[in-house]
């Protein structure tokens, strides 16, 4: 991977950002490729490829043909359990091509397909004709697929009028279809991504089941949170934002974007993120690696 898809700077293209999009590697609908093109359509200079758990899409688009004109970030969403509830946190930069790295997605990871059909087995019991084929066929091929591929199915069949309706009645803890996923740790996916050099950060808090969750995954070492996205109104953004100070984090926004897959109106370049934001995450990376750099130059020194 070159340094220049890491760092380059956009000129004077635009300031604003975005370091939370999914791809058809996991549940968005568009490619890799295709939200590099979007984004430079929507005058973004910043983006970061975050799918679930998984970094498929990331090569696709830093190889894309227009990447030299955007920043693409190197990124994932890792879905997470605490004793409080579900996390999911956002990795940047990591040497995600590391074999171990991709062994540690992959635990959580293998457990979707058995996860889907057992779900398809409970909304067969409660009258609704879903075939776990028919998931995986909306899904591409992705070993991500997930409760969206199945939403997108239910829609389609005709037994919920939209998305909302699908998670609301069926998808949700607590309704017919629902079956809790294996995750990896909290404190492991901080660590993991620490370990390979990334940057962790807290994505949309204000969606936790458990708002004291933010202090837990402070003390286990996150370094940044999501301050700025969809789900966060004025009082939100400033909440998370006095607490990032507070604590020394470093503050990140993205709009979470799925393409069409969840319905959702918003498109690329809606939501106004700060080119600081980035800046800030940048000198984060690079402070990070100077360290280990340094570490690896006085081991090599030991052994001689």
């Amino acid at each position: 991977m070159e340094i220049f898809h890491l760092f380059n700077h956009p000129g004077k293209r635009s300031v604003n950002i975005d370091l939370h999009i999914h791809t058809t590697a996991s549940d968005g609908s568009m490619t890799p490729a295709q939200v590099v093109e979007e984004a430079i359509q929507a005058g973004l200079s910043v983006i970061s490829i975050a799918d679930h758990d998984t970094t498929g899409g990331v090569a696709a688009a830093l190889e894309t043909r227009h990447a030299q004109e955007i920043v693409v970030v190197p990124g994932v969403e890792i879905s997470a359990s605490h004793p409080s509830g579900e996390v999911h946190i956002l990795g940047y930069w990591m040497d995600y091509g590391n074999p171990a790295f991709q062994a540690f997605l992959e635990r959580p990871r293998s457990t979707r397909v058995p996860r889907m059909i057992e779900m398809c087995r409970r909304l067969r019991g409660v009258g609704l004709q879903v075939r776990p084929e028919e998931v995986f066929e909306e899904a591409g091929g992705t070993d991500a697929v997930g409760r969206p591929h199945l939403a997108r199915v239910l829609l389609a069949k005709g037994y919920v009028k939209d998305m909302e309706e699908a998670f609301r009645n069926y998808l949700t803890k607590g309704t017919p279809g629902y079956v809790k996923r294996v995750k990896n740790r909290t404190a492991e996916a901080i660590a993991m991504i620490h370990r390979f050099g990334g940057i962790s950060v807290i994505a949309h808090p204000g969606l936790l089941e458990d708002p004291g969750l933010v202090d837990h995954l402070i003390r286990e070492g996150v370094m940044g949170i999501e301050v700025l996205c969809h789900e966060h109104d004025r009082e939100a953004v400033e909440k998370y934002s006095e607490i990032a100070d507070r604590n020394g984090l470093l503050k990140t926004g993205g709009s979470d974007y799925h393409g069409d897959m969840l319905g959702k109106s918003f498109r690329l370049g809606d939501l106004k993120v700060p080119y600081e934001y980035y800046l800030a995450l940048k000198e984060a990376k690079e402070k990070r690696t100077g360290v280990r750099d340094q570490a690896a130059r006085c081991q090599k020194a030991g052994r001689h």
